[in-house]
């Protein structure tokens, strides 16, 4: 594995723990220090950010 994979992978990892923070967040439980104001955006962009972070780390193909 590279270490452009490595860094890949990290990304995932930090996306995922920010999709579980926000909807963590949208359930009352302030934990990470996460939070967006309207309860609605708050669970669509964990949603986003916690998909989007376990498809990067399955191996999806993300290119910049």
């Amino acid at each position: 594995m590279s270490i452009s994979n490595i860094l890949i992978k990290l990304v995932g990892i930090i996306l995922v723990i920010a999709g579980l923070g926000l909807l963590l967040s949208a359930a009352g439980l302030n934990i990470l220090g996460f939070g967006i104001s309207p309860l609605w955006l708050g669970v669509l962009v964990g949603i986003l950010f916690l998909g989007a972070g376990i498809y990067i780390i399955r191996g999806g193909s993300f290119t910049l």
